[in-house]
């Protein structure tokens, strides 16, 4: 019996002691986030010009979430001493659909640590833009690259509160 209670106090204290190294893989705000430009999937065959309009509206929205101190972009490099309290973030976008007056535009996100790239998390950001006839690139592909930094947002107090 006392061998019992003993084995189960061990096992708790692991799951108890997992789930804190978990939490502390994201305390925010975040010294800093690097957002690296996404690719594309393949059969999407969007043009360079959409996904650097993709990149410009993620890169410009991603201040106003407040999830990180400083946002840098690709040719960035994260200081050493924020290493520990930053993040990286890649994605691939998957689909652009058109439905109606709407449409949504699909991404793989991962986010890694910058200290040692670890992965962190990992999700599928949907993301709701206004279809129209005049829709260009740059209409479709800025507000969709805000929306995903709100989405990227929600996933990182998602990860500080697990």
């Amino acid at each position: 019996m006392r061998n019992t209670l003993r084995l189960v106090a061990v096992a708790l204290a692991f799951v108890l002691a997992a789930g804190t190294l978990h939490a502390q893989d994201v305390s925010l705000p975040l010294n800093a986030i690097q957002v690296k430009p996404f690719t594309q999937a393949e059969e999407l065959g969007k043009s360079p010009e959409f996904l650097e309009y993709f990149y410009q509206g993620l890169l410009e929205y991603m201040p106003k979430t407040k999830v990180a101190r400083q946002v840098l972009g690709e040719s960035d490099t994260v200081a050493e001493a924020d290493a520990a309290n930053a993040v990286i973030v890649e994605g691939k976008i998957l689909e652009v659909k058109k439905k109606g007056m709407s449409g949504i535009l699909s991404s793989d996100v991962s986010l890694y640590r910058a200290s040692d790239h670890k992965l962190i998390g990992q999700f599928t950001a949907e993301v709701l833009f206004k279809n129209s006839p005049l829709n260009k690139d740059k209409n479709v592909a800025e507000p969709s690259g805000g929306n995903t930094a709100f989405a990227i947002q929600k996933e990182l107090k998602k990860l500080k509160a697990s």
